[in-house]
């Protein structure tokens, strides 16, 4: 007698000869909110997963949805600081290399000034061995010349210099 394999082996056919579905009726593309993905991870990490979820009171794949978004939030936001930072240079060291050249107009005074000079405790006649501007009136300050720098105890700052007509105005 030959073998007829059972139905529950084969899948039942409907009128368009597509597989008959049980249970209710799949949603509209209009209802779905989201889509599944699915990836292997090696067992030591699915325990990792699970113990961060239970400890935060919510599912895994909530967990992972909530890393991945965060993830590219953070990643997003590190490329546009880079990128804003990658162009402050590049308009500094621009208008350092113009100076020391001595190409191009003077810098004019910035919003950054007032700042920079509220962190000054005191000012040291000193001269000059590498090239500079006044913060005040962006005069050149060129080697040999005698300038006042600003001593700060604020950790990290810039050198501020001030040229000799400037130093008399304060």
């Amino acid at each position: 007698m030959p073998h007829k394999p059972s139905s529950r082996h084969r899948p039942a056919r409907g009128d368009a000869g597509s597989p008959r579905r049980r249970g209710r009726k799949p949603a509209s593309d209009e209802e779905r909110k989201d889509r599944i993905i699915q990836a292997r991870v090696p067992e030591d990490l699915e325990t990792t997963l699970k113990q961060a979820a239970e400890k935060r009171r919510m599912s895994v794949s909530h967990l992972i949805r909530n890393v991945l978004e965060d993830t590219f939030t953070l990643v997003d936001h590190i490329v546009a600081d880079s990128s804003a930072l990658v162009e402050q240079v590049s308009r500094d060291a621009k208008r350092v290399a113009a100076s020391v050249r001595g190409d191009g107009d003077a810098p004019q005074k910035t919003q950054a000034t007032e700042p920079a000079l509220e962190n000054i405790e005191a000012w040291q006649d000193v001269i000059v061995n590498k090239p500079g501007l006044c913060i005040e009136c962006a005069a050149q300050l060129k080697r040999g010349q005698r300038a006042y720098r600003g001593l700060s105890q604020q950790p990290g700052t810039a050198p501020v210099w001030l040229c000799g007509d400037c130093i008399e105005k304060l």
